[in-house]
């Protein structure tokens, strides 16, 4: 049953294009490192592994196929419940689980490694030997290694077991863990633990907004199947615990929904990011004593037409068979017209991006390396890279969609998009903005001072203004994402830098109304937009 599966799947990863997250990563592979700003290099390493072998989309996705194959093995064998027929259909109706079983994401080495974890531990909890220590503890770090969730993971089998605090062997395991962690450790500390910013801080909304909650509860229960979420969350609130390894799946299943039930306090939480749940799900669907004949007939009647969907959604994926339009699809599509246009079109110039994600996709269809420069987008792995320093004031082709300049893609994936051809490309994003200022609270109509201090390594000439862009420092007043004032500094960037060692004061008067704002200090350019790099102040006023 494991291989069929694995057969199906490495036939759609064969004949599905790129999603644009794995062209991201993709480049990331061909740049191996300790990390990087979205996520540790597990993924990349796996992509480099594949793309030796076969240099296509197939390469990119062999080894993260293979992966969560191998992970659906060992659930299937901790269930310890010999029904694989069950299984299959199962799995086959989890829509989640049939993206994660093509494309080439960080959750693919997670679930793998998170399996392998519930292995390992489930033997240290029968023998607490030397052996199984160092490897709990190798397991612990590639899972690590993986994404960050698997800290999660560790911390919830903890609770479940707070002897493990008294075992010399398990002391062994996080040391190891620990030290093969290290790598990684300083890479965050060489790079300002960007990743930790980013995903701590830099993803929090301003304001909480129940969508966040009502999205969470409705992707979890579409991402994972509406037949089979039903089914797999009957039994596992059904199903009666026992020892250890058990009330570990179960903290582990609980504790991750509701982690991130209550991360939705903080801002949007990401629909797969439950992922790990997956493996106690199955565990307790196969081993739930509830499953008696006529509950898995209705399981088998139920999930048929869930499955029959999931077949054709792939099916359209690959070959549009129906008429029909849906965003998600979409995503997968016009990718190779899109590079050989955009080629065509750049006059010979080299290709720069404001996106990562396209940046990613044109690298990989153009089969050249296209830098993104992250105006008007979050920061991203190319902030670290520095890639658009070489194209500093040179003549280059813009793949955007926003300008009014440029020559129109005719490819209807991508009918917004346009190449705009720029004589001189202004470069900002190495510039570092600092404040004194933090957060705030003040009274409506007060006067909020904020010392903006810019610095960079390279020289103050490096950031004059061109004939048709001129870069600004600014401070924008906002309150959910809505601009309410700005004040413009009036000189250069250069000028800036150079006479008044990049500092300048703000003056901004609070709002009359109360409530929460956000103070964003930022580079703007005229025609060319916001650039990534900024600081933002948090204002409350009373």
């Amino acid at each position: 049953m494991i291989s069929i599966w694995l057969l199906v799947n490495l036939f759609s990863a064969f004949f599905t294009p790129l999603y644009s997250d794995e062209a991201y990563y993709t480049l990331f592979a061909r740049s191996l490192d300790f990390g990087y700003f979205d996520h540790p290099p597990m993924i990349a390493l796996m992509i480099r592994i594949g793309i030796s072998v076969f240099n296509n989309e197939f390469g990119v996705r062999l080894i993260s196929v293979i992966a969560v194959a191998v992970a659906l093995y060992f659930i299937y064998k901790l269930a310890e419940v010999h029904n694989p027929l069950l299984f299959l259909v199962c799995i086959f109706s989890i829509f989640g689980l049939n993206v994660l079983g093509i494309l080439a994401l960080p959750d693919s080495p997670l679930l793998l490694f998170a399996t392998l974890f519930f292995v390992v531990y489930k033997r240290f909890l029968a023998e607490e030997s030397y052996a199984n220590s160092l490897l709990l503890g190798l397991i612990i770090a590639l899972m690590l290694y993986s994404k960050y969730h698997g800290i999660l993971i560790i911390m919830f089998t903890l609770i479940s077991n707070l002897k493990l605090l008294k075992s010399s062997k398990f002391y062994i395991s996080a040391g190891l863990a620990l030290l093969l962690f290290i790598p990684h450790i300083l890479w965050q500390l060489n790079n300002d633990f960007v990743s930790i910013t980013y995903h701590l801080f830099e993803r929090s909304a301003s304001v909480y907004k129940y969508s966040f909650t009502f999205e969470y509860l409705l992707g979890q229960m579409l991402y994972y199947g509406p037949i089979s979420t039903v089914f797999l969350l009957f039994t596992a609130v059904t199903f009666k615990h026992s020892g250890l390894f058990e009330k570990a799946l179960v903290w582990n299943l609980w504790g991750f929904l509701g982690f991130f039930l209550t991360s939705t306090l903080k801002g949007r939480v990401e629909v797969n990011w439950t992922f790990p749940v997956l493996i106690p799900l199955l565990i307790f669907f196969l081993k739930s004593g509830f499953m008696k004949p006529i509950l898995e007939k209705w399981f088998y009647i139920l999930a048929f037409p869930v499955v029959l969907l999931i077949i054709l959604l792939r099916f359209q994926v690959i070959y549009p068979v129906f008429n029909i339009e849906v965003d998600r699809i979409n995503d997968l599509r016009g990718h190779r017209e899109l590079g050989k246009e955009v080629i065509e079109k750049s006059e010979g110039c080299p290709l720069v991006t404001n996106n990562y994600q396209k940046a990613g996709l044109i690298s990989f269809y153009a089969n050249t390396f296209v830098p993104s420069i992250n105006v008007n987008s979050r920061r991203n792995q190319f902030n670290l890279w520095h890639s658009d320093n070489s194209l500093r004031f040179k003549k280059v082709a813009f793949v955007n969609n926003y300008m009014d300049e440029g020559v129109i893609l005719q490819n209807k994936y991508y009918k917004d998009f346009k190449v705009t051809i720029i004589d001189s490309l202004p470069v900002m994003n190495d510039i570092v903005i600092k404040t004194e200022l933090k957060s705030s609270s003040v009274k409506r109509g007060e006067t909020v001072e904020i010392k903006a201090i810019l610095s960079s390594e390279n020289p103050a000439v490096d950031y004059h203004d061109t004939r048709n862009y001129k870069t600004r420092l600014c401070a924008g007043l906002f309150r959910e994402n809505i601009l309410v004032k700005e004040e413009v500094c009036p000189l250069p960037i250069d000028i800036l830098l150079k006479g008044d060692k990049g500092e300048y004061d703000f003056r901004i008067i609070a709002p009359s109304q109360r409530g929460n704002y956000k103070i964003v200090i930022s580079l703007n350019t005229t025609g060319l937009g916001v650039w990534s790099t900024k600081k933002t102040i948090n204002l409350t006023v009373k």
